[in-house]
């Protein structure tokens, strides 16, 4: 029995596909068996819905979408069975789909007779033929008894192949299983509390028990053990990269920014040093306001130093980014980051990244009600790059008011993007930062030596 689903709205609208398969993945990443387009169809989560078969029972099951799943404009709560002809939305004003089951082909027609009652014309010719072919009737015996010989042989080596196929899914879930303990390992060890890495470490668990489940059931195993293979990987590179390193080559450089407008309001937020001489690179909407008051005051604290506050002007706001550029007016030597990547593709979708910053602002620097005894220690979280888009680099981390102008680094520990906001409906797991080549391109001429 197979599926096909209709897809009746969306940037995908008019398409049809077809699957015989027990599960049916959904979204938009290019893991899934149904693929939303991953530019247009935004109300679609990376991996949205699973529908899964058992025999004639079909059911349809939400993986935790950001926007819902609904059947016949009702939210799927976690899963609900669903019926030929049933209307699948993904998001309340998303893409719709209509699910249809497609029966087997009909059965082959009987033979033809003449009004009369005697075998039609064609039949008494077949007849005439299969009297005078008797020797071939022998060759059919002969090569009968091949295809028997042959089946037994295919059914010896249906099992052997089946044994194998048993032994390499044995193996991938012992790895899954090492894997696992492996990432268990490094969160203790790094003391990284990471949405990413915990996010990571349940799916890579979540679909080897899905795999486990369908070899139980006897069904096909392949779209299972290929989803929990690229699950692994991305597992493996998220735990591969050396954070600590990362932190210990850009922490000092990360800065703690109180700015002061012309009628008193306050804010804080993140900014990053590229220079020895001084020159911090944050938000525009840190510095100025959204009808275009600047601020009158800045006052910069390195990470990591206690009341050593360094007085900073504006330089330049960027016209067409959330990107702006101070220079410290105190005189002195600062710690700078390691560098701003060069190439414009330094980093693709499902790249890991780091993020220093300070969420939260004075709640996580540890101001403990005076601004003299405050000592900035900026927060690591890691993520994975979800989208790009000109303008826009997408990530699966966390960020809170607070975080504005935190950089984004690579694996190298080099700047790939200068964190500015996120989805408001995501709580905070779904951040936009601008791209490091939209930051390069702006850089102010003293300061390009930092492009590596």
């Amino acid at each position: 029995m197979a599926l096909e689903l209709h897809i009746t709205r969306g940037a995908r609208a008019g398409a049809r596909e077809r699957f015989e398969k027990s599960i049916v993945a959904i979204g938009r990443h290019p893991i899934n068996d149904l693929r939303f387009d991953a530019e247009r169809d935004l109300d679609v989560s990376s991996r949205h819905a699973e529908i899964r078969s058992i025999g004639d029972r079909h059911v349809i099951v939400d993986l935790g979408s950001t926007n819902g799943t609904f059947v016949n404009g009702a939210q799927v709560d976690s899963e609900r069975p669903i019926f030929d002809g049933d209307v699948i939305t993904f998001g309340a004003n998303g893409p719709q789909a209509e699910f249809r089951v497609v029966q087997g082909a009909a059965a082959a027609p009987a033979t033809r007779v003449s009004s009369a009652g005697r075998p039609s014309t064609e039949v008494r010719i077949a007849m005439a033929v299969e009297k005078q072919t008797s020797s071939l009737k022998r060759l059919v015996v002969a090569v009968s008894s091949l295809v028997i010989i042959g089946a037994l042989v295919a059914v010896w080596i249906t099992r052997r192949s089946a044994e194998e196929t048993r032994t390499q899914l044995a193996a991938l879930l012992a790895a899954n299983d090492s894997l696992s303990r492996s990432l268990e390992a490094r969160l203790t060890e790094t003391g990284i509390a990471s949405a990413s890495l915990e996010a990571a470490r349940a799916e890579t668990a979540r679909l080897a028990q899905e795999l486990r489940a369908q070899q139980a059931r006897g069904g096909d195993v392949s779209g299972a053990a290929s989803r929990v293979r690229d699950a692994q990987v991305r597992t493996a590179q998220l735990a591969r990269i050396d954070y600590a390193a990362i932190a210990e080559a850009n922490q000092r450089a990360i800065a703690f920014l109180v700015v002061e407008f012309p009628d008193s309001a306050r804010t804080t937020g993140t900014g990053f040093n590229l220079l020895p001489s001084g020159l911090i690179v944050t938000n525009r909407h840190v510095v100025q306001t959204a009808d275009g008051m600047r601020a009158q005051r800045i006052a910069v604290a390195f990470d990591g130093t206690s009341g050593e506050w360094k007085r900073a002007s504006i330089e330049f706001v960027s016209e067409t980014d959330e990107l702006a550029f101070l220079r410290i007016t105190s005189p002195g030597t600062y710690p700078t980051v390691a560098g701003i990547a060069q190439d414009p593709d330094a980093v693709r979708v499902g790249d890991p990244v780091a993020i220093l910053g300070y969420p939260l602002g004075n709640s996580t620097v540890g101001m403990g009600g005076s601004i003299n005894t405050m000592r900035p220690t900026a927060t690591l979280g890691v993520g994975t790059v979800s989208r790009r888009v000109d303008g826009t680099l997408q990530l699966d981390a966390f960020a809170a008011q607070g975080s504005s102008g935190s950089p984004v680094f690579d694996a190298r520990g080099l700047v790939v993007g200068v964190l500015y906001g996120g989805a408001t409906e995501s709580g905070g797991r779904i951040v936009y930062a601008v791209p490091h080549a939209r930051l390069a391109a702006q850089l102010p001429p003293d300061a390009r030596g930092v492009l590596r």
